[in-house]
């Protein structure tokens, strides 16, 4: 259900496809180690599993959240961030999944939260795309906004 329109360009608007399945998906394109970041208005335990599943090739994960639904959910989030290697909270609603390998980069902007919901979802992915370029200086711009959680 993932439809090219280019080299560099994908789209979907379907119920088949959930924010697990673009993870895997690009887990799949990219070799070697990988860096990557994850924002969700929510993260849900098995995602958390997804990402410790696949720890032997993420050298480091950086991931946002919504602060309110974290802290409504402490447990969940002091699990969540023994298994990443940076918690940033803030009023967050974004959903995006970045993967970096050194050499290819792929990013997905989606309305996928990380909680794996059967729903009609719709996305963006960008490989090796110059949007994804701005997409790291908002990040960075994010962060300043953000409370980065401390184990």
């Amino acid at each position: 259900d993932l439809n090219w329109i280019d080299a560099h360009t994908a789209v979907y608007l379907t119920n088949n496809i959930q924010a697990h399945h673009i993870f895997d998906y690009m887990l799949e394109e990219l070799t070697g180690d990988l860096k990557i970041i994850v924002s969700s208005f929510a993260i849900t335990e098995p995602w958390v599993r997804r990402l410790i599943r696949n720890r032997d090739r993420i050298i480091h994960i950086t991931l946002f959240l919504d602060f309110t639904v974290a802290s409504r959910k402490p447990k969940n989030t002091d699990y969540t961030s023994m298994n990443v290697d940076e918690l940033w909270l803030t009023n967050n609603h974004s959903k995006t999944i970045f993967m970096d390998n050194g050499s290819d980069r792929i990013l997905s902007m989606m309305s996928n939260n990380a909680t794996n919901n059967r729903r009609y979802e719709s996305g963006v992915l960008f490989k090796n795309h110059k949007a994804i370029e701005l997409y790291l200086q908002f990040v960075e711009q994010m962060k300043t906004d953000c409370v980065q959680w401390t184990k």
